[in-house]
């Protein structure tokens, strides 16, 4: 017989680990009112999502959501403060008994190949975790558009698989690990100079404008379900 499926413990992991930066919940965000998110109900779809703001970072953006109980999606995204070099952390699972979608990075601020020392202290202590995510879940077909392997990593992980509770425990196991290599890095950094960070938030911003004006499919689908405004809403929230 077959297990029976069930969704993986994503939030409650995530949540736990989140309380490490010590931040607090966001009620408003670019002069929007938030507080609609924190509950969100519409046609076959129940979620949430929840802003904080912590030291060096802009903010922490953390959302799930149920689309008829049938299809889970969760999104983390950790933006910095200007001031800080740190990558944008960013992470997308949508999960249902047919399989999983899973992509995890982190998105440098910088071209890694004009500056090597930006890739050794932010990227590079994720390879032996890359190495391991690699095995797990091997290079594929996966669909990606251009613009998005622009803004990627070398240690970009994204799969399509099927719904095993082996492959939950291990996109998890890859959630937390690559959000402790986040958060080692978030303890220990310190302001960089603002002229070296005039052309890194500038590629931080084309990262966001990006997104936003790219992300047809989640926006789409929100709207049928929670209506435009909260979508939008969402939208901006996220990126």
């Amino acid at each position: 017989m077959s297990e029976e499926y069930t969704f993986p413990p994503y939030a409650e992991k995530v949540q736990e680990v989140l309380k490490q930066f010590d931040g607090t919940v966001m009620e408003e965000y670019l002069g929007h009112d938030i507080k609609p998110l924190w509950d969100q109900k519409g046609e076959g779809y129940t979620g949430f999502k929840y802003l904080y703001k912590a030291p060096k970072l802009e903010k922490i953006a953390f959302g799930v959501g149920w689309f008829r109980e049938k299809l889970a999606s969760y999104a983390l995204m950790i933006w910095p403060e200007d001031d800080y070099a740190l990558p944008v952390y960013s992470e997308y699972w949508a999960e249902s008994a047919k399989g999983s979608f899973f992509i995890i990075d982190l998105y440098p601020l910088a071209d890694c190949i004009r500056d090597l020392p930006y890739m050794e202290k932010y990227l590079a202590p994720l390879e032996e975790i890359y190495q391991k995510g690699l095995e797990w879940f091997p290079p594929a077909n996966v669909r990606s558009e251009n613009w998005f392997r622009a803004v990627a990593s070398p240690y970009l992980i994204t799969t399509e698989a099927d719904a095993t509770k082996e492959n939950q425990d291990r996109m998890i196991s890859l959630t937390l690990d690559y959000l402790k290599v986040y958060i080692d890095l978030w303890k220990k950094e310190g302001p960089s100079p603002q002229e070296y960070m005039k052309e890194l938030n500038a590629r931080k911003e084309a990262i966001r404008k990006t997104f936003q004006a790219r992300d047809s499919i989640g926006d789409q689908m929100l709207s049928k379900t929670i209506g435009k405004e909260l979508a939008h809403l969402s939208l901006i929230t996220q990126f």
